[in-house]
């Protein structure tokens, strides 16, 4: 938390029958019905969005307000200054004393204009939850942008008083019941995109920031804070499909929260173990949309600018387009099903109760020592006669290099920059080269799955073979050198 106003929040997203029998089942309530209308501005060339702020002029049954927040991605928490007007004016010099102006420059109202507005009906009712006091919004609407329009359909549990576990357990409890799903996005950030047609955003991992004070279990909760909410952030641009950078970091993120429950899994207990049990399916899933894009945007454009109009390979784009629509068929309704959301909800929950003081017996950097050196040891054991193994053992060795990675990612903002700068490296380039050996072997026997019982397409596949044995041939010398430079770098956590 900040000293800034907080909002706390999360909503989710379904069938209307199924967002008001939800908002029913959260508890008694006055329940009252408002239309609001919600206009956004920023300029021309979209100034405070790009510094990550949304301005917002609300009309709610005739009261004006006047509102700024500082946008996210998945997270929860976002600040919010607001002040009611007696007249409607988007002017920034309105906004209360507290809120961030340094931050957003100089903007004169008469640069600011309309980019998107939402159109709702409201009702709403204030609920006890979990030791907590809730404000629940059932929104029914839609968000417009020009002649461009965009359903709304939304249950909002906002935190109005307590700890932000209830919205949590509130959210928990109610996909446990309901065919709903998370909703990660923002009007505004849903607005944005309507507005300039383009695809949700995705994001990467952030370093989640430790220091030598704190203890095993407060670093826990923020690793897996942070993993989860770049999960939550990324199911929008997964489901979009128009950047396959969304499937491609939802997996990362899995991965990250995976590997997390290897590493902690004692300090967390069987917890972890249920969690990666759910996390593995889901992972499993989005791996044929991810292979079938860099089938399509990697592996095929050099065997195809090499060969020119060769049918083989016009044959094996054609195959890999129709298994690559059917592939994200099943991400849209992975990300839309309540399983995925299930999953965040729990891993958010767990680590507000990983967040309390935990154990102070064991320092938190020499706890990450210990891991690292675990994981550094596995990958070096996993990785001799590297020079001579064949792929399907490298590949374990790859495997074994990515667990170490997240691993170091984890723990990386307890050690300074130039000590870990040149470790990362040759740790980038050893997993730049077996990237690429995954690639290449992904690539030929999707090619063959997809030409199979085509004698055309087979030709094709032939080709994709012939080029991706080739090139591995020519990475070769350089992953060995990788190999070797990983193998020999100082472990700097042991300084």
């Amino acid at each position: 938390m900040t000293d800034a106003p907080v909002e706390v929040e999360i909503k989710l997203t379904g069938p209307a029958r199924v967002l008001k029998a939800a908002l029913a089942d959260l508890g008694r309530g006055e329940q009252k019905m408002t239309d609001v209308v919600s206009v956004y501005h920023d300029t021309a060339d979209d100034r405070l969005w790009r510094k990550g702020f949304t301005f917002r002029l609300r009309d709610k049954g005739g009261e004006h307000i006047l509102t700024l927040k500082r946008e996210g991605q998945g997270e929860l928490a976002r600040g919010e200054w607001e002040t009611a007007l007696d007249a409607p004016a988007a002017d920034p010099g309105l906004l209360p004393a507290g809120a961030p102006r340094g931050e957003l420059g100089v903007i004169l109202p008469e640069e600011l204009s309309e980019r998107h507005r939402t159109v709702v009906r409201r009702t709403k009712k204030i609920v006890e939850f979990g030791g907590a006091v809730l404000e629940c919004s059932l929104d029914a609407g839609r968000i417009e942008a020009g002649d461009r329009r965009m359903p709304v359909g939304e249950l909002e549990l906002e935190l109005l008083k307590g700890e932000p576990r209830a919205v949590l357990a509130a959210a928990e409890m109610l996909l446990s019941k309901h065919a709903l799903a998370l909703e990660p996005r923002s009007k505004a950030a849903r607005g944005m995109e309507l507005a300039g047609g383009a695809p949700p955003a995705w994001r990467k991992a952030r370093k989640p920031e430790l220091g030598p004070g704190d203890t095993v279990n407060r670093a826990i909760a923020r690793i897996l804070g942070e993993t989860a909410t770049q999960i939550m952030a990324n199911i929008p641009a997964a489901a979009d499909g128009r950047d396959p950078e969304g499937v491609h970091q939802l997996r990362v993120a899995l991965r990250r929260l995976r590997s997390a429950f290897k590493v902690f899994g004692k300090a967390i207990g069987a917890e972890a173990e249920r969690l990666d049990e759910r996390a593995r399916p889901v992972l499993k899933a989005l791996g044929p949309a991810r292979d079938l894009d860099v089938f399509l945007a990697e592996t095929l454009p050099p065997v195809a600018a090499a060969h020119g109009e060769a049918r083989g390979l016009k044959l094996l784009t054609e195959a890999a387009e129709a298994r690559q629509a059917a592939a994200y068929a099943a991400v849209r309704e992975l990300c839309a099903g309540r399983e995925l959301s299930r999953l965040i909800v729990k891993v958010m929950l767990l680590a507000e109760d990983m967040a309390g003081p935990g154990d102070l017996s064991e320092p938190l950097p020499a706890f990450a020592a210990r891991v690292l050196d675990k994981r550094f040891r596995k990958a070096r054991k996993k990785g001799r006669d590297f020079e001579t193994m064949p792929t399907a053992q490298r590949h374990e060795v790859r495997i074994a290099v990515k667990k170490f990675r997240y691993a170091l990612d984890f723990f990386q903002s307890l050690y300074p920059d130039d000590s870990i700068g040149p470790f990362r490296e040759s740790l980038r380039a050893l997993q730049d080269d077996l990237g690429r050996m995954n690639d290449a072997t992904v690539a030929e026997g999707l090619a063959e799955n997809l030409a199979a019982g085509q004698p055309e397409a087979m030709v094709g596949a032939a080709l994709v073979k012939g080029w991706y044995t080739h090139r591995l041939k020519a990475v070769e010398p350089h992953m060995i050198a990788a190999w070797n430079d990983f193998r020999a770098a100082a472990p700097f956590w042991r300084d």
